[in-house]
């Protein structure tokens, strides 16, 4: 676990507190959801870029579909 402490800015800080306190749930909560999308978007990224740096014939989806 790591036991972190970071610097939003204020706007920011002020948005995470209201939906802690309307929603009743603390605001690690959401920024642990937050950096979960976040890296999972970034993997699906790097996969991306790697299967696109191959020198494999790609097909469209189009393509796949008649086929």
């Amino acid at each position: 676990m790591i036991d972190a402490k970071i610097n939003l800015p204020k706007r920011l800080e002020s948005r995470l507190n209201y939906l802690e306190i309307v929603s009743k749930r603390p605001k690690d909560f959401y920024i642990k959801k937050a950096l979960i999308r976040y890296l999972e978007d970034m993997e699906d990224i790097q996969d991306a870029l790697e299967v696109s740096n191959r020198k494999e014939k790609t097909y469209t989806t189009e393509e796949l579909k008649k086929n």
